[in-house]
């Protein structure tokens, strides 16, 4: 199969394209990013930021006014920066539930403010075992479920959205009867569901399919069956940087909103497939299953509904060790709002903005 080539994703405090093609043109450069900059965290080969990546392909930002740095950054890395006082990151694009253990942990200056993306987790089963835990009236077998040794590492997105289910729909559940078993990371997790060691196994959907073969295993269901639309990464900035670059924030999401677009209209799919493949370096094959063959769904809107039920979905599956009070105190939707009412009111006959916007009054109002 044909590799793509790979185009750098910009390191830590890396100039961007868009900086190196206007050097020396100060005054250009001020008018054309009359919204600001924002530095935003593209890991190297991540395909969640594919919404990120076609704003900057497609020169969406550029257009909105904002100058975006794409900075290959992740995890407590990112959260560390934001937090900071410095401009070495604006945004954290990937993750959530460490995002809501920093704000547990005290961290009180973090802001929900978009999303990523929705759903995006598998319950799996050495192969030609899935069946045993399967059921055609409420999806998974409960007694099977709970009767099993379960494997998955710690704050997987599919063991929580499974125990909240299991607690909404079967009486007799009891989460602390569980034979849980907490391993390293999600290659760990197939690899001993594969070998027989454990019996189910949560895993990131991406994942179930890339190691099905090589470990053996198979899905027993996909985690947005059981909970539809349950967030999965979040956009995260600082309360002082969302309110200091507000006009940057709200070209940003602008940007973001018509990338979305773009991403969902098919008549783009190819070409769409070929940016984000040569921007992470992956074959052309993995990145449409990925983008197009329901691993997950694209969703922009911060979904502040989401936040709150997944934040008590992770309370209850005990990944929250300490409480927070009112999680959605830390969801600022001012700047997504202002974006899509404006592209709405100023395109009325585009049904994609219109709808968009209907879904952001369901899930934030």
């Amino acid at each position: 199969m044909k590799k793509i080539r790979l185009f750098a994703v910009l390191g830590l405090g890396a100039l961007s394209i868009a900086s190196l093609a206007s050097c020396g043109n100060k005054e250009k450069d001020a008018k054309e990013y009359e919204n600001g900059e924002l530095k935003v965290a593209i890991p190297t080969g991540v395909i969640r930021t594919a919404g990120d990546i076609i704003g900057l392909e497609k020169g969406f930002f550029d257009e909105e006014g904002v100058k975006v740095t794409g900075v290959n950054v992740s995890g407590t890395n990112a959260i560390t920066a934001i937090n900071s006082n410095s401009n070495e990151l604006d945004i954290l694009t990937t993750g959530f539930v460490p995002d809501v253990q920093a704000i547990s942990n005290g961290n009180d200056n973090l802001r929900f403010i978009g999303g990523t993306a929705v759903e995006g987790g598998a319950l799996i089963a050495k192969k030609g075992e899935a069946y045993k835990y399967k059921d055609s009236n409420t999806i998974i077998d409960f007694d099977a479920i709970e009767g099993a040794s379960l494997a998955f590492a710690v704050g997987e997105a599919s063991f929580v959205v499974t125990n909240e289910y299991l607690i909404e729909n079967d009486p007799d559940y009891n989460k602390d009867e569980l034979n849980v078993n907490n391993l390293a990371d999600a290659q760990t997790v197939a690899l001993q569901i594969g070998q027989g060691n454990f019996e189910v196994g949560f895993l990131p959907l991406e994942y179930a399919n890339l190691y099905k073969d090589s470990y053996g295993i198979e899905i027993i269901a996909e985690a947005g069956q059981l909970i539809p639309e349950y967030v999965c990464c979040r956009q995260l900035t600082s309360k002082q940087k969302y309110e200091t670059n507000y006009k940057a924030f709200v070209a940003y999401e602008k940007a973001r909103i018509k990338a979305w677009e773009f991403i969902e209209n098919d008549s783009n799919r190819n070409e769409v497939v070929d940016i984000i493949a040569n921007y992470i370096g992956k074959e052309t094959d993995y990145v449409e299953n990925y983008l197009y063959g329901g691993i997950t769904k694209w969703s922009v809107d911060p979904n502040k509904k989401g936040i709150e039920t997944y934040t008590d979905a992770l309370r209850n599956a005990g990944v929250l060790k300490n409480e927070i009070t009112n999680i959605t105190s830390y969801v600022e939707v001012g700047a997504y709002e202002e974006a899509i009412t404006y592209l709405a009111s100023a395109n009325p006959n585009n049904k994609f903005y219109k709808d968009k916007l209907a879904l952001f009054n369901e899930y934030n109002k």
